[in-house]
């Protein structure tokens, strides 16, 4: 009896180990992914800024020359 709870002892404390491993990793890419997204992200912004300001540009040149 005291083997068979050693040997169960033993595989409960693998598969948790194994489990600990995965979590580790899956909080890896999380993080990883959070950076990525967080880029993205930066990137859309400072594009769409960009696209404003081209637009307001062509207004303005478009009211000036309107006005010639």
């Amino acid at each position: 009896m005291k083997s068979i709870i050693e040997k169960q002892i033993l595989e409960f404390k693998e598969e948790l180990k194994t489990h600990k491993e995965r979590l580790e990793q899956a909080q890896a890419v999380v993080a990883n992914e959070i950076k990525f997204i967080n880029m993205l992200e930066g990137g859309v912004q400072a594009q769409e800024l960009l696209l404003k300001k081209v637009q307001e540009e062509e207004e303005v040149k478009d009211k000036q020359e309107i006005a010639k």
